[in-house]
C-alpha cells in the first residue's frame, strides 16, 4: 500500500512539473483596468481573473482594479472568488480601460466558504471531508453550549448530553471509538477557536462533585468548559474528519478536529444588532413511579414471597417501618417534587460592526442566565464579550486580524443531582411537627434504612456548590506579501481557562443524628496555553494551473495547575468560606506542563478546476513521551476529480450539474495520555504515619512507549442535479488505530495495578455517511429546502495478541465492537420459581465468566437528522428531527441493586411481574432481599437482560420567525426586525423502557424541553 501511494505521488509531481515547465507563448502587453465589486458596489480585493484560452491571471490591487496582459481580444474572461458565482464575459468587452464587473454571491451550497486547517476553501474544491454548521443554523437553537447545536446535524459526529443540568457536559465522538483504554487515551476531538487550541476541550472543568456529576462517580458527566463560548458569537463550526482534513494537525487531530470561527466585522455602514429572548424549560420525559398504595402492595408482596411478616421491630428480618409505623395515606411524588419544577432562561446579545474596505471591526457582548428545575435559587449565568479587528494596508501587502473572547460562567448548583433520590419511599415524612426537616419518623432514623442512602432529599437544597469559569481567548494574525503570490504570516494565540469552585455543607443539610459537623471544599485550576505559528504561503495561478504551497512551524506551551482543599468539622456555618476555620484540612495540588512543536506543510494543486491534489505532512514533537520517542511523522494525500467539468459528461448527462470523486489516505498519531507518565511519579499517602505524611509511587518508569498510530482512508462521490438544486454526497471511511496506548493491568504482587505501555491491539472503524440537500421549491414568495444525513458506523477489534490469557479476556472479543455486550445470556423469568434465569453455556453447573456470550453491542446502528426550512413571505419555519438506532440500559439494569420489594420506590413497569407458578413476566417475584431472589437479581445485572432497544426519533428543534415588512420598520428608522419562537427537545418518539434514551440513566436529570420567544433588531 505504501509503495503504491509513493509511486502515485511521484507520478503526480512529475506530471505537475512537466506542465509548469512548458515554455510560455510570446505575449503582447495590453493593460486593461476595471473594478470587481459585490452587489453593494464594494470592491472585492483578492478576486482572481482568468483569461482563456491564453489562461493568464491578474489580482486586484489596493483600489480593487485588476490588470491583464493578453495577446488578443478573442476568447472569454472568467471571474472567480470564493463564495461568489463564477462570471464569464467576452474578452472584447475589455477593449476600453474602464470596465466595472459585479459579482453576485453564489446560491449553491457547493460554493459556501469552508474553514479548513490554516486556510479556507469551498465544498466544491475541497479534497477532504469537512462538514459545516453555519451561524444561520446555530442561531435558531435555544442552547447555551455550541455542542448542543451540532447534535444530529453532522454525518459521522455523534453527540450525547450527559445531563440536563445547566452547564453540564456532552459526550463527543467523531467516527467511532478508537482507543482501547478510554481511562488513559482520550477519544475526544481537538477543539480550535479562531486558530487557538482550546486546551480544556471537552474535559470536565470541575474537580468537586456537583449536580452535573452522577453522585456515584465524579468521572461521569461534569461541567463543560465549552459552555463558556456563546453560540451567538460563532460564525461557523467546521468538523474535520478524514486524514486529508486532519493530518496537517498531526497528533492533535487523531480523533478529528472541530474548528470554531467567531463572527467578524464586514465593510459597509455601521450596523447595530440586538437580540433578546426569554423562555422556560421542563424535564422532557419521565418514567412514572408507583403511588403509595402500589408501593405498599409491592412491599407486602415481597415480604410474603420471602415468608416474612412486616413488623416494627428493628433488627428483625421483617422490620418494615414504612408499612407498620409510617402514615400509609401519605404520598409524595418525589419525581415531581425534586425535578418537576420549571427552569427559566433569559438571553440578551448586542453587537456593533462596520468599517471600510481596509478596516472592519466588530464588538459585541451578551448575557445568558438559566435557572434549574430543582429550584429558582440555583442558576447558571454566563456573561461574555467578543471583538474582532480586520485591517489591510492601502497596498494590501500588510494584513492584520485580531480577535478576542472573554466570558465569565457563574454556575450555582446543589452538590448532588436530586434525580438520584426520586425513588425514595413515597410515604417518607419530610417535615416534623415543628415544621423543620424530618430525619426520622416514629423514632426510626432514615439513615438506618436501605443502603444508608434513605435521606430527606430537601436537605440537598441546602448544600451549595458554586463554580466560576473564566475563559480568555485571543489570536493575532499578521501577514505581509513579500512578493506577488508570496505571503509571510504568523499567528500568535493565547488561551486561559480558569476555574474557582467551592462547595459548602451547612448544618441545615446534615442529619443531626449523624454527629457530623459542617464541611466545605475549595478548588481552583487554570489551563494556560500559548501558541505561535509562523507560516509562509505561496500562491501561483498560471492559466488553468493553481498552486498553493504552505509551510509553517508550531510552538505550543501549556501549563495546567490545580489545587483542592477539603475542610471538615467546622464549628459554625458562618466560617464555611474560610478553609483556615476547619479543624481538619486535607489538600492536594498538581502541576502539569506540556510542550509541543511541529513542522508542517501542505501543497494544493488545481488543474482547470477539475483535477485536485492535496498533500499535507507534519513532524510532531511532544513532551508526553521520553526523549528518544518524542518525534513522529504524519501525513496524508487527498485527490479529487470534478468529472462534471468534462465536456463529454455535460453532453451525456445534462441534468448532472456537478460531479466529483474524491479520496484520501493518511496517518495521524495520538499523544492524549496525560503528562510525563513515562517517569516514576509519586503521590502522597492517604493516611499519615505517626502524624507525618509520606509519599508512595504512583506510576512505573517506562520510557519505551510512543505514539498511537491512526491510519485513515476515505472514498466519496459528490453529485449535484438540476443546477445544484439536489446535492448528494456519499462517503465510505476506514480508520485503523494501532500501537495502542493503554494502562496495562499488572499482577498485584508487583505493587502496582498497571503500567502505561503500547499494545499491538488494532481497532477498526468503518462506516457510510450520506448527506442529501434538496431545494424543493424556490421563488420570491415561497421556498423550501430539506437536508438529510445518515451515518452507518461499525466498530471492530481486529487484533489483540494473547487476549484469552490477558486481564481483558472478559472485556473484549476479537472481531467484535469495543462496546460489546459480553455477559450471561438472559433466559427470562422461570415460570415455576419466579426468578431471573441465565444460561449455563458450558453446562458445568456453575455460573461464571466462562458462561459469558457476546450478544451484540451498544454502538449506534445508525444515526442522523432531517432538517426542513420553509420561507413564506415574511415567515420562516424550520424543524429538525434527530434519530438514532441503538441499544441501552433499561430500567431493570438501573434498579438491579434495589430490586422491587426493597424500601425504594419503583417505576410502575414493575407491576408486570411473576406472582404464581405457571406465570411469566419481565419482572421476577418481589423480594425484600433475604432469599435467593437477590442472587438472581445479581445474575440479571451481569446479563444481556438489562439492555433494551433505546432507539428514538426526537423533534430536536423548531423555529418560527416573522420579519416585520420594510415599509413598517422604515417609519421607525430600523434596518430590520424579527420576532421568533424557538423550541428544543420538544417531542421524543421511542419505545425505550427507561427515562430518556439519550443519557439512559434513571438517576441523572434527562435533557430538558425548552421553549423561548424573543426579537432581533438591526439598526
Amino acid at each position: 500500500m505504501k509503495k503504491k501511494i509513493l509511486l502515485s505521488v511521484m507520478a503526480a509531481l512529475c506530471l505537475f512539473y512537466q506542465v509548469l515547465a512548458q515554455p510560455k507563448a510570446q505575449q503582447n502587453k495590453i493593460i486593461l483596468s476595471g473594478i470587481v465589486t459585490d452587489d453593494s458596489g464594494l470592491p472585492l480585493p483578492g478576486a482572481s481573473v482568468n483569461y482563456y484560452p491564453e489562461q493568464l491571471t491578474a489580482i486586484t490591487n489596493k483600489d480593487g482594479t485588476f490588470h491583464l496582459t493578453v495577446s488578443q481580444t478573442r476568447g472569454r474572461l472568467t471571474f472567480s472568488f470564493t463564495g461568489f458565482q463564477k462570471l464569464e464575459l467576452p474578452a472584447e468587452r475589455f477593449s476600453n480601460t474602464n470596465v466595472k464587473v459585479t459579482m453576485k454571491p453564489s446560491q449553491s451550497t457547493l460554493d459556501e466558504v469552508q474553514v479548513i486547517a490554516y486556510g479556507k476553501t469551498t465544498k466544491r474544491f475541497n479534497t477532504g471531508d469537512v462538514s459545516t454548521v453555519t451561524a444561520a443554523t446555530i442561531e435558531t437553537q435555544p442552547v447555551s453550549n455550541p455542542l448542543a447545536a451540532l447534535e444530529g446535524r453532522v454525518p459521522g459526529l455523534i453527540i450525547s448530553q450527559n445531563s440536563g443540568v445547566a452547564g453540564s457536559s456532552f459526550k463527543v465522538q467523531i467516527r467511532g471509538q478508537s482507543a482501547l483504554d478510554l481511562g488513559l487515551s482520550k477519544n475526544d476531538p481537538l477543539f480550535i477557536v479562531d486558530g487557538v487550541p482550546f486546551e480544556s476541550g471537552n474535559t470536565s472543568s470541575n474537580q468537586i462533585n456537583s449536580a452535573a456529576n452522577n453522585p456515584t462517580s465524579i468521572s461521569s458527566g461534569g461541567l463543560s468548559p465549552l459552555n463558556s463560548i456563546s453560540p451567538s458569537d460563532i460564525e461557523s463550526i467546521e468538523v474535520l474528519k478524514d486524514a486529508d482534513a486532519t493530518a496537517i494537525y498531526g497528533s492533535r487531530g487523531a480523533n478529528g478536529v472541530i474548528l470554531i470561527t467567531t463572527k467578524k466585522g464586514k465593510a459597509g455602514a455601521d450596523k447595530i444588532s440586538f437580540s433578546v429572548n426569554t423562555g422556560f424549560s421542563k424535564v422532557g420525559r419521565k418514567l412514572p413511579l408507583l403511588n403509595t398504595s402500589q408501593y405498599l402492595q409491592v412491599r407486602k408482596e415481597g415480604f410474603a414471597n420471602d415468608g416474612l411478616t412486616p413488623n416494627s421491630t428493628p433488627g428483625d428480618p421483617g422490620f418494615a417501618p414504612d408499612i407498620t409505623l409510617w402514615d400509609n395515606n401519605r404520598y409524595t411524588d418525589f419525581q415531581k417534587l425534586l425535578i418537576g419544577g420549571t427552569a427559566h432562561s433569559t438571553d440578551a446579545r448586542g453587537t456593533v460592526s462596520g468599517g471600510n474596505v481596509n478596516t472592519q471591526f466588530l464588538v459585541g457582548g451578551g448575557y445568558h442566565r438559566e435557572t434549574t428545575v430543582y429550584s429558582s435559587d440555583f442558576s447558571d449565568a454566563v456573561a461574555s464579550a467578543h471583538f474582532s479587528i480586520t485591517h489591510a494596508s492601502e497596498n494590501k501587502r500588510f494584513t492584520l486580524l485580531f480577535t478576542g473572547l472573554f466570558s465569565n460562567d457563574n454556575n450555582r448548583l446543589p452538590r448532588y443531582d436530586l434525580t438520584r433520590y426520586i425513588n425514595l419511599p413515597p410515604n417518607l415524612n419530610l417535615y416534623d411537627a415543628s415544621g423543620k426537616l424530618a430525619w426520622q419518623d416514629q423514632n426510626v432514623l432514615y439513615s438506618s434504612l436501605g443502603n444508608g442512602d434513605i435521606i430527606n432529599p430537601l436537605s440537598l437544597l441546602q448544600d451549595k456548590y458554586r463554580s466560576v469559569n473564566e475563559n480568555l481567548n485571543g489570536n493575532l494574525q499578521l501577514g505581509y506579501k513579500i512578493l506577488p503570490g508570496l505571503t509571510l504570516r504568523s499567528s500568535f494565540g493565547y488561551n486561559s481557562f480558569r476555574t474557582d469552585e467551592r462547595s459548602m455543607r451547612p448544618t441545615a443539610a446534615i442529619d443531626p443524628n449523624s454527629g457530623e459537623l459542617p464541611s466545605a471544599a475549595f478548588a481552583s485550576s487554570q489551563n494556560k496555553n500559548w501558541i505561535i505559528e509562523p507560516q509562509l504561503e505561496y500562491n501561483m495561478i498560471n492559466g488553468a494551473h493553481k498552486l498553493n504551497v504552505l509551510v509553517g512551524n508550531t510552538y505550543q506551551d501549556r501549563s495546567a495547575d490545580s489545587y483542592a482543599q477539603q475542610g471538615n468539622n467546622y464549628n459554625s456555618d458562618l466560617l464555611l468560606n474560610s478553609i483556615a476555620a476547619a479543624s481538619q484540612i486535607t489538600a492536594v495540588n498538581d502541576h502539569s506542563p506540556y510542550r509541543y512543536t511541529a513542522l508542517f506543510g501542505r501543497v494544493n494543486y488545481n488543474l482547470a478546476d477539475k483535477y485536485l491534489l492535496n498533500l499535507s505532512a507534519r513532524r510532531d514533537g511532544s513532551s508526553r513521551f521520553a526523549p528518544d520517542k518524542r518525534m513522529a511523522n504524519f501525513g496524508a494525500i487527498g485527490a479529487a476529480w470534478i468529472f462534471s467539468g468534462e465536456n463529454f459528461f455535460q453532453k451525456a448527462i445534462p441534468f448532472l450539474s456537478f460531479g466529483k470523486l474524491r479520496s484520501s489516505y493518511g496517518q495521524t498519531g495520538n499523544d492524549q495520555i496525560g503528562e510525563y507518565k513515562y517517569l516514576n511519579l509519586w503521590t502522597n499517602t492517604a493516611i499519615p504515619y505517626g502524624g507525618i505524611p509520606g509519599l508512595i509511587p504512583r506510576t512505573l518508569y517506562n520510557p519505551d512507549y510512543s505514539w498511537e498510530v491512526n491510519k485513515k482512508f476515505e472514498a466519496a462521490i459528490e453529485l449535484g442535479f438540476l443546477k445544484d438544486n439536489l446535492l448528494l454526497s456519499t462517503a465510505y471511511y476506514n480508520n485503523e488505530s494501532s500501537n495502542q496506548l493503554i494502562s496495562y493491568n499488572l499482577p498485584s504482587q508487583t505493587g502496582f495495578f498497571s503500567v502505561t505501555r503500547n499494545f499491538p491491539g488494532k481497532v477498526r472503524n468503518t462506516g457510510w455517511e450520506i448527506l442529501l440537500t434538496s431545494k424543493n421549491f424556490h421563488s420570491k414568495e415561497f421556498s423550501w429546502t430539506t437536508t438529510f444525513n445518515i451515518t452507518v458506523p461499525k466498530n471492530k477489534l481486529i487484533a489483540f495478541p494473547d487476549l484469552a490469557t490477558s486481564s481483558y479476556a472478559s472485556r473484549y472479543v476479537i472481531g467484535q465492537s469495543l462496546n460489546l455486550v459480553n455477559a450471561y445470556k438472559y433466559a427470562g423469568v422461570d415460570s415455576q420459581t419466579g426468578l431471573y434465569k441465565v444460561v449455563d453455556t458450558n453446562g458445568d453447573g456453575q455460573l461464571n465468566v466462562a458462561d459469558y456470550q457476546v450478544s451484540g453491542n451498544l454502538d449506534p446502528k445508525f444515526y442522523g437528522g432531517l432538517q426542513n426550512s420553509i420561507t413564506w413571505h415574511s415567515f420562516d419555519l424550520g424543524f429538525f428531527f434527530e434519530f438514532r438506532k441503538q441499544r441501552g440500559l433499561n430500567y431493570l439494569g438501573q434498579l438491579s441493586n434495589t430490586p422491587p420489594g426493597w424500601i425504594y420506590n419503583q417505576p410502575d413497569l414493575v407491576l408486570n411481574r411473576w406472582q404464581q407458578p405457571g406465570e411469566t413476566g419481565p419482572v421476577q417475584r418481589y423480594t425484600t432481599g433475604f432469599t435467593n431472589a437477590l442472587t438472581a437479581a445479581a445474575y440479571l445485572a451481569n446479563s444481556d437482560g438489562i439492555y433494551t432497544d433505546a432507539s428514538f426519533i426526537r423533534l430536536k428543534n423548531v423555529s418560527l420567525s416573522y420579519r416585520i415588512p420594510e415599509q413598517i420598520i422604515r417609519k421607525y428608522h430600523l434596518g430590520s426586525c424579527r420576532l421568533f419562537i424557538e423550541g428544543q427537545n420538544l417531542l421524543t418518539i421511542t419505545n425505550y423502557q427507561g427515562s430518556d434514551p439519550e443519557n439512559m440513566n434513571f438517576f441523572v436529570l434527562p435533557p430538558l424541553r425548552t421553549l423561548v420567544a424573543g426579537l432581533q433588531l438591526n439598526l
